[in-house]
């Protein structure tokens, strides 16, 4: 009876373990995006609208504003990249660009394009990403809208020419009634992933989390079975 006792008492701590392990992995899941925060410098070119305002809403930029913003991807970019498109990786993004904001939840602002470049740590190194928010609820040529470039320049009150596709303009015709600034700065990139140097110990997520939640589970399932097991032979 004591050896059966034990048996059992190995079984639920050898499970009280595998437990541990799978709520390990479900966090290390839920770990497992990063956030990307960009810092421009302040504006150093800038163009004024011609007053009065011909069309549209007429706002300037000045030498005060700046390019800021995050986005998050749903995973860590990966090192050693040029022109990675990360379009498919986002899951949110908010920028400002002094005069607009660009967030992923407006319903008239679109990411037309975002491509970074990554070093061996995986830090953004250049980008070539463009976002997009129309004036007006139509979105067509016609059309007036806000452009980001982020780190090289800012527009408002752009009129478009043509679409590259369904609400993404893709050439313009800047009038008197646009007005922009220029800002291109190096760096300006940071992230919330950890950078480990070289020969130094990982502290990143593991490559793939859900083949740990996978192996959790199934060391559970064998866990269980085998408690199962004593039970019955009880």
């Amino acid at each position: 009876m004591r050896r059966r006792t034990h048996s059992v008492y190995v079984a639920a701590n050898t499970m009280k373990k595998y437990l541990a392990l799978l709520a390990a992995a479900f966090l290390q899941t839920s770990a497992w995006a990063a956030t990307y925060t960009f810092t421009g410098p302040t504006y150093v070119s800038l163009l004024d609208y011609t007053a009065p305002c011909a069309a549209g809403n007429c706002v300037n930029f000045n030498t005060v504003m700046r390019q800021t913003g995050h986005f998050t991807t749903n995973q860590p970019l990966p090192a050693n990249q040029v022109s990675l498109d990360i379009a498919p990786l986002i899951t949110w993004y908010d920028f400002n660009d002094g005069v607009t904001s660009y967030s992923m939840n407006g319903l008239n602002t679109r990411l037309a394009k975002a491509h970074v470049s990554t070093n061996a740590a995986g830090e953004i190194v250049d980008n070539d990403m463009v976002f997009l928010w129309w004036q007006t609820g139509s979105h067509g040529v016609g059309d007036r809208l806000s452009y980001m470039s982020v780190n090289f320049a800012s527009y408002f009150n752009r009129p478009c020419v043509s679409l590259s596709s369904p609400d993404i303009c893709h050439s313009y015709a800047d009038d008197g009634a646009t007005s922009h600034g220029f800002a291109h700065g190096s760096g300006g990139w940071t992230s919330d992933v950890p950078v480990v140097g070289p020969g130094g110990a990982q502290s990143v997520p593991v490559d793939n989390p859900f083949a740990l939640v996978l192996t959790a589970v199934g060391l559970l399932g064998l866990a269980l079975r085998g408690r199962q097991k004593l039970l019955l032979k009880r």
